[in-house]
């Protein structure tokens, strides 16, 4: 596994509240749903890496003004990428 278990919470926190509610097209809600199911089963891929950092770029404005919360989304950004450019 890539992500401690705080990052891999952070994560489904915020796919499970913002990309699986009825409200979401299916076809994302689709695409998170297999990104958060290879997240429990601990088999993350490549595509699975982009949904993760789209999904925390998508939501990071919306904590700017909570600095704890901003600096742990935009720490598993970084990691993302490290682990995405490791992965080329």
């Amino acid at each position: 596994m890539c992500y401690t278990a705080e990052e891999t919470g952070l994560i489904t926190g915020i796919i499970q509240s913002y990309f699986a509610p009825q409200s979401v097209s299916e076809q994302i809600r689709r695409r998170y749903w297999e990104t958060h199911q290879h997240l429990q089963q601990e088999q993350i891929d490549h595509l699975d890496l982009l949904n993760i950092r789209a999904a925390l770029a998508f939501v990071a404005p919306v904590f700017q003004g909570s600095r704890q919360t901003e600096k742990d989304i935009w720490s598993v950004i970084a990691k993302t990428d490290a682990l995405l450019s490791a992965a080329v």
